[in-house]
């Protein structure tokens, strides 16, 4: 039997005695004794942790910058995806945070030690963000430095709101020549609540069931092809005050490209967004990669903030 007990998020606030209780996705990890030796593979919940003061003894693979420069040289428990179970077994961590892209090895990574996962909803992302932090807060007797933290980030938002009221938007996920249209709901929809920006296009619902990656040439490849090309025009005679975009190339240091992609785009090029130089070229690995964290998302919106303002 494990070490450490689930409970119903409901039910454990009023009735345990536990040193440690970290609420998580509609369920709770509750402790004798607070976790020091911590391993996270959500590099989000990395920089969170790190706003807060919480030391993190093992992360994943990655190209480690700006806030996150210290853990270049962290012990490597694994990449993004995939754990490294004998490192992990060596560490012998007191707690560990899955990400988004390791869920599926959270049966394994419990057999470990207490594994939690905080998942972002898309159609409410600034408040999953204030949810993981002000857990994660209470849980290491850090509330105050979470409080003052997001008291910075809803009020760089705010600014942003007010610098974007009225005006509309799109956010632009460039990948090796070709351009995709975000719509609320969608993975990068947090563009819209963070800017403020009104979205030209309508909201998507992120309940639908994903479908899988069709074969490269066959009939629902062109489908899929032929039904984002339709999304971007859509976007494109909507005539959007602001373009975001994501160069996912420039991940980790790679080449940018998406400014020549988008300088060479029959219809984006053409957008009065673009000939105003009203495009806002995302950071990749903040955006694509770090996501909810913390600093991250101050970081973000200030640099959104200077461009828009």
């Amino acid at each position: 039997m494990k070490p450490w007990i689930l409970l119903a998020g409901s039910v454990f606030a009023s009735f345990s005695s536990f040193a440690f209780e970290l609420p998580h996705d509609e369920v709770a990890l509750t402790l004798p004794t607070t976790p020091e030796k911590i391993v996270t593979f959500d590099l989000g919940i990395l920089d969170t942790l790190h706003a807060l003061d919480i030391p993190v003894a093992g992360v994943p693979k990655s190209t480690y910058e700006g806030g996150l420069a210290p853990f270049s040289t962290t012990t490597v428990v694994g990449s993004l995806f995939e754990p490294d179970y004998a490192v992990l077994k060596e560490i012998k961590p007191d707690l560990i945070f899955a990400g988004g892209r390791s869920q599926k090895a959270i049966p394994e990574l419990e057999k470990i030690a207490p594994t939690v996962s905080f998942t972002a909803d898309p159609t409410a992302f600034l408040s999953s963000v204030e949810t993981s932090t002000n857990a994660i807060g209470k849980a290491f007797g850090k509330q105050a430095q979470a409080s003052a933290a997001l008291a910075k980030l809803n009020g760089a938002v705010e600014q942003l709101h007010a610098a974007n009221q009225g005006k509309t938007g799109v956010f632009l996920f460039a990948v090796k020549g070709n351009v995709m249209a975000h719509a609320p709901g969608d993975r990068f929809g947090y563009a819209y609540e963070l800017s403020g920006l009104k979205s030209v296009l309508p909201a998507n619902d992120p309940n639908t069931p994903s479908q899988p990656r069709p074969e490269p040439g066959s009939p629902e490849a062109k489908a899929a092809t032929a039904k984002r090309a339709e999304t971007l025009t859509a976007a494109v005679n909507a005539d959007p005050d602001w373009l975001i975009v994501l160069d996912r190339g420039a991940i980790n240091g790679g080449e940018r490209t998406a400014a020549q992609t988008l300088a060479k785009h029959p219809e984006l090029s053409q957008t009065r967004a673009y000939k105003t130089g009203h495009v806002y070229y995302a950071d990749p690995n903040g955006w694509y990669i770090v996501t909810t964290g913390l600093s991250n998302l101050q970081t973000i919106s200030a640099d959104m903030l200077k461009a828009m303002k």
